[in-house]
């Protein structure tokens, strides 16, 4: 049975993930809309709706349900942007458009987070008597 000091300590790990995945998908979301020239489609914003979740997930008491929820949005977020991960060399070049730089970096960031909330998780085996 896990003691209360090492339930906040998983708490805390698990909130501080899951802001910093909120804070950077935010930006990468507001940055992707507001940035390029000319008109650019809402789905622009995807990113900064994902962390707005991630947000809302850090403030989660239970911290399996967050956990778990977080890593749901990694999934969803890879699902949306990890087709542009073997283009990652053009957009570390700067000759990738805003929308291929949005979605590389969004999958980024998920797959840093969802290593992030695997390390919370593998923290929390049950201990053996």
């Amino acid at each position: 049975m896990a003691t209360n000091t090492e339930q906040t300590l998983r708490g805390r790990m698990t909130e501080r993930v899951l802001l910093a995945m909120g804070v950077l998908l935010i930006v990468i979301g507001v940055s992707g809309y507001f940035l390029p020239e000319g008109r650019v489609h809402w789905t622009a914003l995807i990113p900064a709706i994902l962390g707005v979740l991630a947000l809302v997930l850090s403030r989660v008491k239970s911290w399996p349900v967050a956990v778990i929820g977080g890593m749901v949005l990694c999934a969803i977020a890879l699902m949306g942007g990890g087709s542009a991960l073997p283009q990652l060399p053009v957009v570390l070049m700067g000759e990738a458009g805003a929308a291929l730089a949005s979605r590389a970096s969004t999958a980024l960031v998920a797959i840093l987070a969802l290593i992030g909330l695997a390390l919370v998780w593998l923290r929390t085996k049950p201990e053996t008597a």
